[in-house]
This record gives structure tokens, C-alpha cells and sequence, in this order.
């Protein structure tokens, strides 16, 4: 594994793929990354501008946005990789030890932290939901803790994850720490949304207060969001388990054929981020009204001031 690792580093005699297949490919992911840069941007903006939408349960949400972003530069790694593979230029070989750590911590940290926040958002979630009284009393520093909680866990276990291709011995061990945190994550927010809906189903919850109904209306969206970005993430947490696991049947695949399906797996993968900010515009009236008004105010015509005799 670790040899198949430092392949991805090392460039090839020859490109692998013909040069109208590189350009497809360098097309779908730089506009990928330029979508997830937008979007997300403007979500960040949007709720830091709305002073109604800074809600002590929209911590969590906007900190989604923030890692979805920076997500996009895993898609930029993906894209630089791919065009040295395809001779376009040249990229970081492993002699370079300090910047491909760099790149390596970069390429699993911000995917993880994005995972890591979806399960702290359903945990959040499934507070809000057993608990409402209590979640109420909850302080904005223990939202503003979690947050941090998110990056920290995300920061150590992709430390881990991104000497894997350098330490032969403990390659094997380092990277399956780091999909086991992945694969745990997971079933953190696959107990909780499940545990939230057999709640809602069979719950007493009233339908008519206010405060309840947008808190359950919230934890829908956030529900859909969350299973999207489930459906979308496991064919490269699969993929990447094939490729740690010896297998004859999946070594048996061309290394054209599984960088192919790498770059499938990868977009896919990142296409989550593209999805939360599209979910909020249409689940959420608050932010819905926010984001036209200022789409509105930037890119509407500003009148021409005239000045008058008196004013001259």
C-alpha cells in the first residue's frame, strides 16, 4: 500500500491518458472547486451578514460550510496531481518530504473535518430533539467548544493519516486509524438520525408551537443534508478500504482504470459540499430571504446620483 502511495507522487515516463481525456477531466474538477468555493463562500457570508440566521443552533451549520469550502482543496490537490500525470506540468515528487506532508494532511484533513461536523451536528441534533428544555440552556461557548472540538479531533486523526505513505511498518496501522474514525463518524450520525426519527414518528411532540416546529423543521434539513452527504461519501471510503486491503481482484484493475474511478469516487465525494448550501436555500425561508436580498443588493444597478446646482 505504501508503494502503490508513493506511485501517486511519482510521475510517470509517459502520460497515462490522451490529452482530450486530461482536459475533461481538469475541467469537471477545476469547475467542481470553483462551484464549492462559491456556494459555500456565499453561505458563510449570508449567515454572517443575516444577525437572525446567528443562532447558537447554526454554529455547527456554519462551521459545515466553512470545512465544505475548504474542502475544495482536496479537489485542487486532485487537480494539480492530474495534470502532472498527464505531462501538463510538474508536481511535488516525494523527495520533497515538508510539501507533500503538507499537501497530505491538507488533502485528508478538510474532508474529515467535514465528516466530523456532520456527526457533531447529529448529536446536536439528537439533543435538541430528547432534550428540548436542556438544549435551550445550552451556552454559546459549548457551541463555540464543539466547533473547536471538530477541528482538533479532524487535525490529529489526519495527522496520522497523512504519513501513512512514508512509514512502511505503520502504514497500514496509521491508515486504518484514520478510516476507522471515518467509518465511526458515520455510524455516529447513522444511530442518531435514525434514534431522531423512530422520535418524531412515535414521539408526542406538539406540532403547534412555534419554536418546536422550526427546531423539528431544522432537524429535517439537516437530516437531508446529512444522508446525501452519507450516499455520497461511501464509494470513496469503500474504495479507499479496497485499496488498503490486499485484494487480488482489485489489483488485478489497471492503474489507468482505478485512477479513473479514483477521480469518480473524488468528485462524488466533494459533490456533498456542493449539495449542503442548494439544501439551505430551499429548506430554510430565513436563509432563503437572506440570500436573494443580497444577491439583490450586489447585482443590482446602482442609481446615478445627479448633483445639483445647490449641491455644486
Amino acid at each position: 500500500m505504501a508503494n502503490h502511495s508513493q506511485q501517486e507522487y511519482t510521475p510517470s515516463p509517459s502520460p497515462l491518458y490522451s490529452a482530450s481525456e486530461c482536459i475533461a477531466w481538469l475541467t469537471v474538477f477545476g469547475m467542481e472547486a470553483v462551484a464549492m468555493v462559491t456556494l459555500n463562500a456565499l453561505t458563510i457570508i449570508v449567515y454572517l451578514k443575516e444577525r437572525s440566521l446567528r443562532k447558537r443552533s447554526m454554529y455547527l451549520v456554519i462551521n459545515q460550510a466553512v470545512a465544505d469550502m475548504l474542502v475544495a482543496g482536496s479537489l485542487i490537490i486532485g487537480f494539480c496531481s492530474l495534470g502532472s500525470k498527464c505531462k501538463f506540468w510538474t508536481w511535488t515528487n516525494s523527495s520533497n518530504l515538508p510539501s507533500v506532508i503538507v499537501i497530505r494532511v491538507w488533502f485528508f484533513f478538510f474532508p474529515l473535518a467535514s465528516v466530523t461536523n456532520l456527526a457533531a451536528i447529529s448529536l446536536e441534533r439528537m439533543h435538541a430533539t430528547f432534550r428540548p428544555f436542556k438544549h435551550c440552556l445550552i451556552k454559546k461557548n459549548m457551541f463555540g467548544a464543539a466547533v473547536a472540538a471538530v477541528w482538533i479531533t479532524a487535525g490529529l486523526c489526519s495527522a496520522t493519516g497523512a504519513f501513512y505513505p512514508f512509514t512502511i511498518k505503520l502504514s497500514r496501522s496509521l491508515f486504518t486509524f484514520y478510516l476507522t474514525f471515518s467509518l465511526f463518524c458515520l455510524l455516529i450520525i447513522l444511530v442518531s438520525f435514525t434514534s431522531i426519527a423512530i422520535k418524531i414518528i412515535h414521539g408526542n411532540q406538539p406540532h403547534h408551537h412555534g419554536a418546536t416546529s422550526r427546531e423539528r423543521k431544522l432537524t429535517k434539513t439537516l437530516f437531508i443534508v446529512t444522508v446525501v452527504s452519507l450516499l455520497l461519501t461511501q464509494p470513496k471510503i469503500i474504495f479507499w478500504i479496497l485499496r488498503s486491503v490486499p485484494s487480488h481482484s482489485f489489483t488485478a484493475i489497471s492503474h489507468q482504470t482505478r485512477f479513473r474511478l479514483y477521480c469518480i469516487f473524488g468528485l462524488i465525494f466533494c459533490a456533498n459540499s456542493l449539495f449542503n448550501p442548494v439544501c439551505y436555500a430551499f429548506r430554510i425561508p430565513e436563509f432563503r430571504k437572506a440570500l436573494f436580498s443580497f444577491l439583490r443588493c450586489r447585482f443590482q444597478p446602482q442609481p446615478a446620483q445627479i448633483l445639483t446646482l445647490k449641491k455644486m
